[in-house]
């Protein structure tokens, strides 16, 4: 029987998007990856990794504004390309609800995964370690059955061994950062911003729609779920609006507001002079700047009025309009024949 934790391991905050007013990176997947790298890395960077993960250029919604839609996506395709993308290879451990005569085999493979990371000393990024979120697994222990963990909100707690996998979620996702790999700079800011396009254009993954809505099209949505709000406060339920919905509002507005300030930043800093990608990093500057009222109205504590949640709408639509036009501006800087 063996046990081990890496000790010091800390949730990463963004102190200068905070010190900006700016939420920081709330979607959880990426979030659990920067504090793995964070922790073992002397300089990170968290505009370059939402930026070369192209989690800064993407967009879930679900029609009942549900939180559930951040994590409908494939995670095989996405989850270990986000590591391969910040220089690192990748060991990736998954199993899904329909695949349950794996579950033994999967869930082995995993643990045997985890213990040789964390003896390397890097944590993995695992899915519903609490609250059907990723987060850490940062110690293991045979003898006791457990891991020791990190959740999304940054606190201490513990997961059986058993319950890997199957903890709420019948789904098992494990993802472990490991030596760095051979991509270039160049490739990665090119795979990035294909990856960013892909998106807009609901190309880079299947998923339930029109349920959920990905991409360019998420914004439509988005905006038709304030206006249906604002329908419904108006018709006198207002109280079961704030009591329902305003938690989801608010996670919806902090990961899209705060991916598009890092999709701004990221864009600003690979520029180089290039004229499309600086053109791209100021439409995006627009599209963080529609959103910031979004964000700031999700976290008020009045009850929504119907005309503050249309101008809302409003908002996401002008949101998208600025989009489009940085995604044609990737779009042209990709067609270059000799990009910088």
């Amino acid at each position: 029987m063996s046990a081990k934790k890496l000790e010091g391991v800390v949730w990463y905050v963004d102190e200068r998007a905070r010190g900006a007013g700016e939420p920081g990176m709330r979607h959880s997947y990426v979030a659990s990856l920067a504090t793995a790298l964070d922790y073992c890395t002397d300089e990170f960077d968290p505009v370059w990794l939402m930026g070369c993960s192209a989690f800064a250029f993407r967009l879930f919604v679900a029609e009942a504004m549900c939180p559930s839609a951040m994590s409908v996506f494939g995670f095989s395709e996405i989850l270990p390309e986000a590591v391969e993308q910040a220089g690192r290879r990748c060991t990736y451990v998954s199993r899904y609800w329909h695949e349950g005569e794996r579950e033994e085999e999967r869930r082995l493979q995993a643990h045997a995964a985890i213990v040789d990371g964390i003896d390397r000393g890097m944590p993995a990024v695992v899915w519903d370690v609490a609250d059907c979120e990723w987060g850490l697994i940062i110690g293991y222990d045979d003898e006791k059955a457990h891991y020791d963990t990190l959740t999304c909100h940054g606190t201490p707690s513990s997961l059986p061994l058993q319950r890997l996998g199957r903890n709420g979620i019948d789904i098992l996702s494990v993802t472990i950062p490991g030596e760095p790999n051979e991509r270039t700079r160049e490739e990665i800011v090119r795979n990035s911003l294909n990856a960013a396009v892909a998106h807009a254009e609901q190309r880079e993954f299947m998923m339930e729609r029109p349920k959920y809505q990905d991409g360019l099209p998420a914004y439509d949505l988005w905006a038709l779920l304030y206006d249906r709000l604002a329908l419904i406060v108006g018709a006198g339920r207002s109280h079961r609006i704030a009591v329902d919905v305003r938690s989801s509002a608010e996670y919806y507005a902090s990961v899209h507001y705060g991916a598009r300030c890092y999709a701004r930043d990221y864009l600003s800093a690979i520029a180089q002079g290039n004229g499309a990608l600086e053109k791209a990093a100021s439409r995006y500057a627009e599209v963080a700047t529609h959103l910031r009222p979004v964000w700031e109205h999700s976290q008020a504590s009045e009850p929504p009025a119907p005309e503050s949640l249309s101008l809302m709408a409003e908002a996401i639509t002008r949101a998208k309009a600025a989009e489009e036009e940085g995604v044609q501006a990737i779009r042209k800087y990709l067609a270059q024949d000799s990009p910088r």
